[in-house]
């Protein structure tokens, strides 16, 4: 898809989303090249070097989509492609026979015809990111959380333009400027990006006290009630992985003590 977008000298927007990773990448091009890239990971390297391990994937291209965002050099777009090649080389990515793009304007359906988000979806979603504000006032206390929550939300506007209309109350809980807007945006893409903003506030705690503690104390603040109805959502899951680090480590600075 890349190469054939490249060929065309297509200007638009590829959106490449893996719900198992909670991982969303939105690569901007004009006239064929690479201008500028948005995630969930960070700086265009983090976002590239999480894209490496990446196993599965769902695309889509938007022609027309632009960014007022400077255009990147020629250096990101070749580590771009060496990703790109990495991938094929692992046998996860092919470059098709006759390759095409999927453009948006020929299987788009009008706003009233996707699926919305429903009063008690939103509910959950609302009462998940309290919550989880909630956890990041356990670190940093409640007027730092504050001011972080906002950056976060406002980094994902790059990705999710529909989160420019949303900001969080000294409660937590997240207010919407403007709704009008806010109710033509389609489910999923508020799910995505609900996915990604929750991620990001786990990945901000990491540093603070580790990958195992920041996963622990999301669950714990979420609780067994919305931590589950996220999971049906494929909003959040439980990362067991994550979770059998820290005990490890504990119990090692135990025996060191």
């Amino acid at each position: 898809m890349v190469q054939q977008i490249r060929r065309i000298r297509a200007f638009g927007r590829l959106s490449l989303r893996n719900p198992a990773r909670f991982s969303i990448v939105h690569l901007y091009f004009r006239a064929g090249r690479l201008a500028h890239a948005a995630g969930n990971r960070g700086a265009m390297q983090a976002i590239l070097a999480d894209l490496r391990e990446w196993q599965q994937g769902i695309i889509r291209f938007e022609r027309g989509m632009t960014t007022s965002e400077a255009m990147l050099n020629d250096e990101y777009e070749q580590m771009l492609m060496e990703t790109l090649s990495h991938l094929q080389q692992l046998g996860i990515i092919h470059a098709p026979r006759q390759p095409r793009v999927v453009d948006s304007r020929l299987i788009e359906t009008s706003v009233e015809a996707e699926q919305l988000i429903t009063p008690a979806e939103w509910r959950v979603l609302a009462e998940a990111m309290r919550r989880v504000s909630l956890a990041v006032s356990h670190l940093v206390g409640a007027g730092e959380a504050l001011k972080v929550l906002q950056d976060i939300i406002d980094d994902c506007a790059a990705a999710f333009p529909a989160f420019a209309c949303l900001k969080i109350a000294a409660s937590g809980y997240l207010h919407v400027t403007d709704l009008s807007h806010f109710d033509r945006i389609p489910r999923q893409e508020l799910l995505d990006g609900f996915a990604v903003l929750i991620s990001t506030c786990q990945y901000f705690c990491v540093p603070l006290i580790g990958e195992g503690e920041a996963h622990r104390l999301v669950l714990q603040v979420l609780g067994d009630d919305i931590g589950a109805a996220l999971a049906n959502l494929g909003v959040f899951r439980v990362d067991d992985h994550l979770l059998a680090r820290n005990p490890a480590r504990r119990r090692s600075q135990g025996r060191d003590a």
